[in-house]
């Protein structure tokens, strides 16, 4: 029964993954030599070790827990694809690519490192500052939840910050998309209020229901 759990939770991740797979083959790698998608399947496999070390470890007792732990399973596969994670193994292979990404810093190509910049060129409702904002929300509320040792406020966000941080980074590798430290302040604060919206849904709940109720919830 527990295999069965487990099986049924990696389904939509691996179900992703083969959809994503296949649309950037035909789309992008079938004409080439294959060196391209190589490295995107390194990129994938490193993911999904990551995914099975996890729900290996992690218990499923509900089917809550089930969707809970495949839906974030799903949603990080899509922030990585969406940040050009699946590109990073692929640029890193390319010739020159620290002294490419150096450059870029250098001559600001892509690359902003003053913060606060999108108050200026930016409308607080636009499609960047409104998609930077709630890229990490849901980060707010999964690490909460899964995470024993992610249960304060501070502790979440600086991870969120991290998190964010480490996609920065990666987007300067691959070159993807624009490296900006307000895409940090954005992606953050978006956690930082998944965790307030998870804070006041969680002491509304034991007003509600028994704290032991809660509790196998939380």
């Amino acid at each position: 029964m527990e295999k069965t759990k487990k099986i049924l939770v990696f389904l939509p991740v691996l179900a992703a993954g083969l959809i994503f797979i296949r649309v950037q083959y035909f789309r992008h790698h079938q004409p080439a030599n294959g060196h391209r998608l190589l490295f995107m399947l390194a990129a994938v496999a490193v993911f999904y070790a990551w995914v099975i070390m996890g729900i290996i470890r992690r218990k499923q007792q509900n089917v809550l827990d089930m969707l809970l732990q495949a839906s974030f399973y799903v949603y990080v596969f899509c922030v990585l694809t969406l940040t050009g994670y699946f590109s990073l193994f692929n640029q890193l292979s390319g010739h020159h690519w620290w002294q490419k990404m150096a450059q870029r810093v250098e001559t600001g190509d892509g690359v902003n490192l003053q913060p606060l910049m999108f108050m200026k060129g930016h409308h607080l409702l636009s499609y960047e500052v409104v998609g930077n904002f709630i890229m990490l929300f849901p980060l707010g509320i999964y690490l909460p939840l899964l995470y024993k040792s992610l249960k304060s406020f501070l502790t979440v966000s600086f991870v969120a910050m991290l998190v964010s941080v480490s996609i920065e980074l990666m987007q300067l590798a691959t070159n993807v998309r624009i490296t900006d430290i307000d895409d940090v302040i954005l992606n953050t604060s978006g956690a930082s209020f998944g965790y307030i919206g998870f804070a006041i849904a969680m002491f509304i709940l034991k007003r509600v229901y028994s704290p032991q109720q809660v509790h196998q919830y939380s």
